[in-house]
């Protein structure tokens, strides 16, 4: 019995794309233009966001051989992106924004925005459907703060000085060492006295002006945030080129199947 020679097109898998037959390849064409046709039609109707960013640099003064620890650096900077948020700053933004015709609310201030704290940095990130907005806002808000937060800390300064005289007056009469300092030896009853109540008529009322910040902590400067030229997902050219793959893909699929195969 003579050995029948196997088809090859029976073991082997060959792609309908690789056999396509004269002119077929316009199909393919065909349906890669109509995907980008209708990606930039619909394109025309999506508004994509556009993400702006601002910075807050602040520079923590730290003193070696002293009981200042990690956590109490990490609380002071943590600080600073709340008070991101205090009512003087963000109504000072919603006031900008109105003024310029762009009317806002809190919340959704709140839901455009995020804050975000790098090292000694504060990083303003707003999302809007216009750039322009968008920079807009992140600098207002990166300016407004960095002038309410360098204001209030001309307060602390005061509280920190006077927290500095009620606790040295404290070390002065419970710690030896101290007693032998020029500030120590000239205490007196009266002094001690009339120091304290001005160092706590002090912390009455500069307390609440210096928004919990202290001396060792600086506002150093901001910087404005730029104007997003590219969206944060996705653009007009991405979904073109992604609707014309598509219509690649469907051309490759269409020619697998055996209503397509049948056609002579």
């Amino acid at each position: 019995m003579a050995n029948s020679i196997p088809n090859p097109e029976h073991n082997f898998f060959v792609p309908a794309f690789f056999k396509m037959r004269k002119h077929q390849y316009l199909l393919t064409v065909g349906l890669m233009l109509l995907g980008a046709l209708i990606a930039f039609f619909l394109s025309s109707f999506i508004k994509f966001k556009y993400e702006a960013e601002s910075v807050l640099i602040t520079n923590l003064e730290l003193v070696e051989n002293t009981n200042i620890t990690e956590i109490m650096v990490d609380s002071q900077l943590e600080l600073v992106r709340q008070l991101m948020f205090h009512p003087d700053i963000t109504n000072a933004v919603l006031k900008v924004e109105q003024e310029a015709g762009n009317p806002l609310t809190l919340d959704q201030l709140n839901k455009m925005s995020q804050v975000e704290r790098r090292l000694n940095s504060t990083y303003i990130k707003v999302r809007s459907n216009d750039p322009q907005i968008a920079a807009r806002i992140a600098t207002t808000w990166a300016k407004t703060a960095y002038e309410r937060l360098s204001q209030a800390y001309q307060h602390a300064l005061l509280v920190s000085e006077a927290q500095w005289t009620l606790t040295t007056i404290e070390d002065c009469l419970t710690e030896e060492i101290l007693n032998q300092t020029y500030f120590c030896r000239n205490l007196n009853p009266e002094k001690v006295q009339t120091l304290t109540s001005e160092s706590q008529a002090v912390l009455l009322a500069e307390s609440a002006n210096s928004l919990g910040l202290t001396k060792d902590i600086k506002i150093s400067q901001f910087q404005p945030a730029a104007v997003p030229m590219e969206p944060v997902r996705g653009s007009h050219s991405s979904m073109i080129l992604l609707a014309a793959l598509a219509g690649l893909v469907f051309s490759l699929i269409l020619y697998e199947l055996p209503a397509f195969k049948s056609i002579d």
